[in-house]
């Protein structure tokens, strides 16, 4: 699924109306009642409930009033809250003329509007149009709203958002408890940054045109389950272990030996046809006892990684996991990038942290391999970043310069390609911020390189296969108590649902 920017969604809107031999009025009413079809699904004793829909002069506005028109014809009790302006958009002033006119109040921004907590609350100040930050005037409006403890829905953006712009954090910004958001993803409902301002989202299909919707050009995506199975590869009849690969796992040290067997556990519930580890001599029998189906080489020393073995025999390799810093390994692993030549890496945690000591290394990392860090880790790389939108440019220069895959974690993942596509995650929650995930996510995106997926779709799949997984698992033990080792079992139940349909 592609996100829009604002002029794309403004393009994208202009030519369904073409297209479809529509006027804005109907397409509005078809927006809204997609939206009103959400709240009664939520709400299904519509007339117990109290609405108080806040609306702008815009086209926004124009949505909250075609709602509060469906909302009164279903008995449910709705106050209008609208902007005073001698500047409507026509399809605003149409539906204003369409609700008895007892429902509206007109207001300004700086009026103070009471709001019982027991109402529900809809923004409809200002949609994905909003082309700067609000100013102080509209301090006292949306305090109102953010104060009140009520229930709030924003209609495609909470108002104040900018949808693809850094916003002021000191600008006045409603805080919604869910955005419904039209067609597409915005970008800034996207990034951590804003999480304050909008919780959570629901993408809303309003039948834009798709032949517009194919032709605007994508800069940043949205994974869903729609593309993972657009190059998914089912298993044939005649397939063997030779044909999903060997994949290595690199890391490990005294104390941390974990980490590969989480690595490689994952790796093998991922489908590679084979799994190696090369740890201290130390994690041996942990790591045979563990993961049986796994082999184990073993380096010279017993603690610590200090030389790297010959690669040639595997398909994939994954490296850094628990491997510490240690001064032997810090050569061992910069002697092996220097050599690495064509192969395709997983590069996470310590790698990472090597490297980025090391900057001048970077140019020979193998063109096409993966990078999982976390913040800290990318701050190491990149250096410090002043905002979200900042920090994804930051890294878009960085995996062009050296051909690389690049992932930004964090909820909504984003996965940076070297031509500087931008892809975001749709899978994934909270319980995964725990040590061990990571190690994981390692081991998947190492196995699906040894099963012959690009280094993009081996990216984009993993993380939200990673993420699935997660997702199903919190569903029995919750968000708190999840480990990693839940994620792992869940894998499998991830995958099938890329084998139906």
């Amino acid at each position: 699924m592609k996100i829009l920017s604002a002029s794309q969604m403004n393009w994208v809107d202009g030519e369904t109306i073409k297209d479809q031999g529509i006027s804005s009025l109907d397409l509005m009413e078809r927006a809204a009642t997609r939206v009103f079809d959400q709240i009664r699904l939520a709400y299904p004793n519509l007339e117990q409930q109290v609405f108080y829909i806040f609306c702008g002069k815009g086209n926004n506005g124009g949505d909250g009033l075609v709602l509060a028109r469906l909302l009164d014809q279903k008995q449910a009790h709705v106050r209008v809250y609208l902007i005073d302006t001698n500047n409507y958009s026509p399809a605003n002033l149409s539906n204003q003329k369409r609700l008895p006119a007892h429902i509206i109040q007109k207001i300004t921004p700086a009026d103070l509007v009471v709001i019982p907590t027991d109402v529900i609350v809809l923004d409809c100040l200002f949609g994905y149009g909003l082309k700067q930050a609000l100013d102080e005037s509209w301090n006292g409006l949306i305090s109102c709203i953010n104060g009140s403890g009520a229930t709030v829905y924003a209609v495609d953006m909470p108002s104040g958002l900018l949808a693809d712009e850094t916003t002021r954090p000191s600008a006045p910004i409603v805080k919604a408890d869910l955005v419904y958001t039209f067609q597409a993803p915005k970008l800034g409902l996207l990034l951590p940054e804003n999480q304050l301002w909008a919780k959570e989202f629901t993408v809303l299909d309003i039948g834009l045109s798709l032949n517009a919707l194919e032709a605007v050009r994508m800069a940043y995506g949205y994974v869903d389950q729609q593309l993972l199975k657009s190059f998914y590869r089912k298993r044939q009849k005649f397939d063997h272990k030779g044909v999903f690969g060997h994949a290595l796992i690199i890391g490990g040290s005294r104390g941390k030996m974990g980490a590969v067997q989480l690595a490689l556990r994952a790796a093998l519930r991922a489908g590679c046809g084979l799994a190696s580890a090369y740890i201290p001599s130390c994690g041996c029998s942990s790591i045979q006892t563990a993961v049986p189906e796994a082999m184990v080489i073993t380096d010279p020393q017993e603690d610590m990684i200090s030389q790297l073995p010959n690669v040639d025999a595997y398909q994939s390799i994954g490296i850094g996991i628990g491997m510490g810093t240690d001064q032997n390994t810090r050569h061992a692993l910069k002697k092996f990038i220097l050599q690495a030549g064509r192969s395709v890496l997983v590069l996470d945690a310590d790698a990472l942290n090597i490297l980025a000591k090391e900057p001048d290394l970077w140019a020979f990392v193998p063109k096409g391999s993966l990078l999982t860090p976390h913040p800290k880790e990318l701050s190491r790389i990149l250096g410090n970043w002043q905002n979200d939108f900042e920090k994804i440019e930051k890294v878009k220069a960085f995996a062009a310069k050296y051909q690389l895959y690049v992932l930004i974690k964090g909820a909504n993942s984003a996965m940076v390609m070297p031509e500087g596509d931008v892809y975001f995650n749709s899978t994934g929650n909270v319980g995964m911020a725990t040590g061990g995930s990571g190690d994981i996510l390692t081991g998947i995106l190492t196995a699906l390189l040894g099963q012959g997926y690009s280094s993009k779709e081996a990216l984009i799949m993993g993380v939200y296969i990673h993420g699935r997984a997660a997702d199903i698992a919190v569903q029995s033990i919750g968000v708190y108590s999840l480990l990693p080792s839940d994620i792992i079992g869940q894998l499998p139940a991830a995958f099938m649902e890329l084998e139906g349909g």
